[in-house]
């Protein structure tokens, strides 16, 4: 899509919305995404499956905000109820920070990365607590979750494996069948979860070295909530989710299921790019198996 007819479609169903400075990010893999005025955001989901994320996600944050200390994003503007692409979308507040990159992380000092850890387990625990009956969105129960799993793998084999060499593909083959074949992995309590914990969804303030928000609640749904774990644990590595495990209950008996996860986290972005055609994520997912 065109900036123009965003815009169009804003001003549209919400005339009194005064733009006078625009600032456009056209780079995501799932949402275009307007800055207006230097006080909104605005998203406009680029296929199908990015457009019924964003309706789900609006419910989610209007069930989940309630419950969470940090700022979320609290849609204001919604047009959601559109299959339409470049129609459907939905304004919030802007929250300032900027992505709490890994080297930000790693170049601060312990009281500042004990800080972070604690705001980070602050929120992981009000949200795993948070009651999914009638929580929006899908559920992965232990019950689904196994059948996710060998049908992810069988995706990666499929569709994969031909861009993989042989020694990565064995090792691919250990990493799910090893988790697969341990039916202890498949008896956690069913939480809400974020589902896309990492850099670009946390947010940092660089002055008060804090963690100022968390955004982008699209992959949120009841499930693993090892699956978080598992996004700090891929970015951060293992002695930052140590330091968390000061502040969040019991988070040790989630290593086992986050490690898994982690390790396909590539895949999914490569699975991902081979679906939709984007070259880039394809790349990018695949490039510690090439």
């Amino acid at each position: 899509m065109y900036l123009e007819p965003y815009l169009k479609c804003i001003t549209s169903f919400y005339p009194s919305l005064e733009i006078h400075t625009i600032h456009w990010n056209h780079f995501g893999e799932n949402n275009d995404i307007l800055f207006l005025n230097n006080q909104w955001v605005f998203r406009f989901p680029k296929h199908d499956k990015a457009l019924k994320s964003l309706q789900t996600e609006c419910e989610q944050l209007t069930y989940v905000r309630p419950y969470i200390t940090l700022p979320t994003p609290e849609p204001v503007f919604v047009n959601t109820d559109t299959n339409i692409l470049g129609q459907a979308f939905f304004g919030y507040p802007l929250i300032p920070g900027e992505p709490l990159y890994a080297e930000t992380l790693d170049g601060s000092p312990l009281p500042i990365q004990e800080r972070i850890a604690q705001n980070l387990a602050q929120f992981l625990c009000e949200l795993h607590a948070i009651p999914t009956k009638g929580a929006p969105g899908r559920t992965v129960t232990n019950e689904t979750a196994y059948d996710y799993w060998v049908n992810l793998y069988e995706k990666v084999k499929q569709s994969l494996f031909s861009y993989i060499r042989l020694d990565k593909q064995q090792q691919i083959s250990r990493h799910f069948e090893t988790f697969l074949n341990e039916r202890l992995n498949f008896e956690f309590t069913p939480s809400i979860i974020h589902g896309d914990f990492g850099i670009s969804n946390i947010l940092f303030d660089d002055e008060e070295k804090r963690i100022s928000g968390i955004v982008d609640f699209g992959s949120s749904h009841v499930g693993d909530p090892a699956i978080d774990i598992a996004g700090l644990l891929k970015q951060y590595g293992l002695q930052f989710v140590d330091t968390l495990s000061e502040f969040y209950p019991n988070l040790e008996a989630l290593l086992p299921r986050a490690r898994f996860y982690a390790g396909t986290f590539g895949l999914q972005e490569a699975l991902y790019g081979y679906q939709y055609k984007n070259q880039e994520s394809l790349e990018n997912g695949l490039k510690e198996y090439v």
